[in-house]
């Protein structure tokens, strides 16, 4: 199976270090997030580095340089990755958002505040006060149950609709092409 992932950050093999995700609804640290579809990876590829460095126009009493940091934008890289048909939980509804049942799947773990409801979803714009062990529970969760990783079925992500796929082992991920933003 070929899927396709968008990142800022140029690296050779997937790990968690090199691997920062910015996905909504506090689900980036589930697994390595890839579409379907090559172009509803590259909203992930474009954003923001962090940038420090000697100001050449900005200067101290004492005649040295200020140190600035400012935000330069960045396109960075498609990675075409093959993956070798790992067992996947299937959220596929015909009467529903399949992102929806996924999400019910994980708030079962989630911890949420919120002041409006006695027992707040993530549809509530709640805080969720622990993301780390909610993904982490809910991981745990469908690999005791055989599952490599799950896919959401027709989703919409930066308003494309498209195949949405959380692995969680890096173990199984092949890059075979890298393919850069212009």
């Amino acid at each position: 199976m070929i899927v396709y992932h968008g990142s800022i950050s140029n690296f050779q093999h997937f790990n968690k270090e090199t691997v920062v995700q910015n996905l909504n609804n506090d689900i980036d640290t589930m697994g390595f997030w890839f579409t379907s579809d090559m172009n509803a990876a590259k909203p992930f590829a474009i954003g923001f580095e962090t940038v420090i460095e000697e100001s050449k126009s900005e200067f101290w009493e004492n005649g040295e340089s200020k140190v600035i940091q400012y935000d330069r934008p960045v396109s960075g890289f498609i990675y075409k990755v093959y993956i070798d048909e790992p067992s996947l939980k299937i959220y596929e509804s015909t009467t529903e958002e399949s992102f929806d049942l996924f999400m019910r799947d994980r708030d079962i773990y989630c911890d949420y505040l919120g002041a409006k409801k006695r027992n707040p979803t993530w549809k509530d714009n709640a805080i969720l006060l622990n993301k780390e062990e909610a993904n982490t529970e809910f991981r745990k969760s469908l690999i005791k149950q055989g599952h490599e990783g799950l896919v959401i079925r027709k989703t919409r992500i930066h308003n494309m609709i498209t195949d949405l796929y959380c692995i969680f082992s890096e173990d199984s991920l092949l890059i075979t092409e890298v393919l850069p933003l212009n």
